[in-house]
């Protein structure tokens, strides 16, 4: 008895469930990955309110050497993200207080208000500890919000960071381990007048370190649409 699938009915199935694989994965489909520092030089970085000249690259690692009056305390790169995947390593000196921005402008002022900045810092220097509040620990949205766990390795040893922020939600990952997942719309409107930077749609990304010397290795991000 003769199917009555025909070979014509079968290429046309063949064909159409091959087209919804291919819009599956292409909806799947991770983005590329965006080197934002390529291990040799300071290409696409620059100096906010300062010149860059206490960064430099040393090894392979992008390196700030400790701030030096009239040298810029960070420096943010060139091209400007709005929702994205952002990683990086970095490495501290005892005592460390830095941090990493986004949707940041470069404008003058404070980037951590003008934008936000995720802090990094040592968690196990006591004298820093008692100068900092619990939203200026590691992996706390500054100024704002705390992390919810100490995921912070002693100085010398590599860390990661992972900051993910697709609109208002943004996720912060450190060595692991998920720091907070905050709404940046979700705060009074005190907080926000305070720090404008919670309502921006997009900006720079950008590396801090204060006195005390850091180095920063796998920069790069993805965006996400």
């Amino acid at each position: 008895m003769k199917s009555p699938f025909s070979r014509r009915q079968f290429l046309y199935s063949a064909f159409v469930g091959a087209a919804s694989t291919r819009l599956a994965m292409s909806a799947t489909a991770q983005p590329d990955w965006i080197p934002l520092f390529n291990g040799k030089n300071l290409s696409g970085w620059k100096g906010a309110n300062g010149t860059a000249t206490n960064w430099k690259v040393e090894n392979g690692l992008l390196v700030n050497t400790g701030r030096k009056k009239g040298n810029a305390s960070w420096i943010a790169h060139e091209r400007v993200f709005d929702n994205f995947e952002l990683e990086l390593e970095f490495r501290f000196d005892p005592g460390c207080n830095s941090g990493v921005f986004f949707r940041t402008p470069l404008e003058k002022g404070r980037p951590a208000y003008l934008g936000n900045e995720i802090q990094i810092a040592d968690m196990s220097n006591a004298a820093l500890l008692k100068k900092l509040t619990p939203d200026r620990r590691m992996g706390g949205l500054y100024n704002v919000n705390p992390p919810k766990i100490d995921a912070a390795r002693k100085p010398g040893q590599w860390q990661t960071m992972v900051v993910r922020c697709l609109d208002s939600r943004c996720r912060v990952t450190v060595n692991g381990k998920v720091a907070q997942v905050v709404d940046l719309t979700s705060f009074p409107a005190e907080v926000t007048r305070k720090h404008p930077g919670l309502l921006r749609k997009d900006g720079h990304i950008g590396l801090q370190s204060k006195e005390v010397p850091i180095e920063f290795r796998a920069v790069r991000i993805r965006e996400i649409h």
